[in-house]
């Protein structure tokens, strides 16, 4: 007898719905987390017009991940754009089971692809003991820490980054590996390797009068102006640099993470008025150490910059599709490009960098 072939029904493909299943069992665990600790706790920021909650089980991780953040702050909102989840596994008692290996090598710049789909984005960051995930349609994302009291100072910089970078990635912006200084009226975006003098370059400029917006990782758009905006707010310098800014040291900070040692200062503590918040971008430019007194610029082409910015971006941002590149392309593509060879004379390097911002 034939089979009725209308009445077989499809294969279910599983691999399809696991990254609905881990987003509801992370909402779980969350609401788990919040009765564990008795409730929850809010903070509010906004970024480039956009209400951003990010609600803690508990009372952990909050002071430590919002420092960096202390800029944006806001009264609470009629409403919110975005909701970031967190939660301390290690006080709350919420754990959240760990992805299996499969998933973790199948997790290119930590995005955990086999839980991630059109709808859904789930990141591992598995040095740091960190899962989150983000549901675009709701616009509501969790976080889990294993241990809030183990953070590094990497995350406590700029905490988040992979799920901030997967809500600005839909609002055609994107967290770019870069620092950024300038006025209202314009900024300069310093790009390129950890080491090339992103950091030292943006605290010289602060120091010189210049308002700041990032040391490490900043927010660009895709407009026909592209606009650099500020998220986290912290100023990092290597021990070799701290010489160089003697004037400084009494609001240092010091801290040693791997082998590398690092001194921080949070800038709207100490510069309230120099803290740049968004402005259009006048220039990107690519630090490059050279061996002579006086610092020059020498033009890039598009191509190159667009390598530098990228490259270096995605070792630092989890990327979860194309879209993210596509935004960093145009918006690299829109600006004029330079390497900056730098000299010896902080003086005369910082008039090079304000004859960019003068131009504008």
């Amino acid at each position: 007898m034939p089979m009725n072939t209308s009445r077989v029904r499809p294969e279910i493909n599983i691999d399809k719905y696991l990254a609905e299943f881990f987003f509801r069992e992370t909402e779980e665990a969350f609401a788990r987390a919040t009765v564990n600790a008795g409730g929850t706790r809010e903070f509010f920021i906004e970024l480039a017009g956009l209400k951003i909650c990010l609600r803690e089980a508990g009372d952990t991780l909050l002071p430590r991940l919002t420092a960096t953040l202390a800029h944006l702050e806001i009264p609470r909102p009629a409403s919110v754009d975005f909701t970031i989840c967190c939660w301390d596994d290690e006080a709350t008692g919420a754990d959240l089971p760990w992805p299996t290996r499969r998933m973790l090598d199948q997790a290119p710049y930590s995005c955990l692809t086999l839980l991630t789909n059109e709808r859904f984005r789930a990141f591992c960051i598995e040095w740091l003991q960190i899962i989150s995930c983000f549901d675009m349609k709701s616009n509501t994302a969790y976080c889990c820490y294993t241990n809030a009291d183990l953070l590094l100072m990497y995350e406590i910089s700029a905490p988040l980054r992979s799920l901030f970078g997967a809500f600005l990635n839909r609002k055609g912006m994107h967290l770019v590996h870069a620092s950024a200084i300038g006025t209202p009226n314009g900024s300069v975006l310093f790009a390129g390797p950890p080491g090339s003098g992103k950091s030292t370059l943006a605290v010289l400029c602060l120091q010189d009068g210049l308002s700041y917006q990032s040391d490490d990782l900043c927010v660009l758009t895709s407009e026909k102006q592209p606009r650099s905006l500020s998220l986290y707010n912290i100023a990092k310098l290597r021990e070799d640099a701290l010489p160089r800014f003697k004037a400084l040291h009494p609001i240092l900070s010091h801290f040693q993470e791997t082998e590398e040692k690092k001194a921080y200062f949070y800038v709207h503590q100490h510069f309230p008025r120099q803290v740049l918040k968004e402005a259009p971008v006048r220039a990107l430019v690519l630090p490059c150490i050279w061996r002579h007194l006086t610092s020059r610029l020498e033009h890039v082409s598009a191509v190159e910059a667009a390598h530098s910015v990228i490259s270096w971006t995605v070792k630092e941002i989890p990327k979860s599709d194309r879209a993210g590149e596509k935004i960093m392309m145009q918006a690299v593509a829109r600006l004029p490009a330079h390497r900056l060879h730098l000299g010896g004379d902080d003086r005369k390097t910082l008039a090079v960098i304000r004859s960019l911002l003068d131009d504008s």
